[in-house]
């Protein structure tokens, strides 16, 4: 899966499209003038912002937006590359996530996206990246 962003993205906004993609192993690309056409080929995921940090996140398949989460995020420490998350979580959100994203599910792992009323990026137990989710919409399961 592949992270960009909005056309002028704040530094905050870049700086956090880097550590999702770190944690992830994801490919985080710089969009710059680049239309979102440039993308359409390969699952990608535009992280927007709300008054200058990162808000909104949605994964698009084949050019099309089909989960668009907002949420406030904030980031507890810095991470290094690391082996490839897995998402624990018992609701659909959860499954879509997998689906979309292509990351296993419900296995024990040292790095965990875990999935409830909030989204939680954890690693070796610590919290990495927090999202309190404010809203979430899609065409159900992905």
């Amino acid at each position: 899966m592949i992270i960009t962003t909005a056309r002028k993205p704040s530094s905050k906004t870049r700086i956090f499209c880097k550590h999702l993609g770190r944690f992830t192993g994801w490919k985080y690309v710089t969009r710059g003038k680049a239309s979102l056409l440039k993308f359409i080929d390969k699952p990608f995921l535009l992280v927007g912002e709300y008054k200058g940090n990162p808000g909104s996140f949605c994964f698009f398949l084949n050019g099309k937006c089909v989960l668009s989460i907002r949420a406030n995020v904030s980031l507890d420490k810095d991470i290094g590359i690391g082996i490839e998350p897995v998402i624990q979580g018992n609701n659909s959100l959860a499954l879509d996530l997998s689906k979309l994203t292509g990351l296993r599910r419900g296995e024990e792992s040292k790095r965990i996206i875990m999935v409830d009323d909030n989204i939680q990026f954890i690693s070796d137990g610590d919290p990495y990246i927090k999202l309190k989710l404010l809203e979430v919409r899609g065409e159900g399961s992905v």
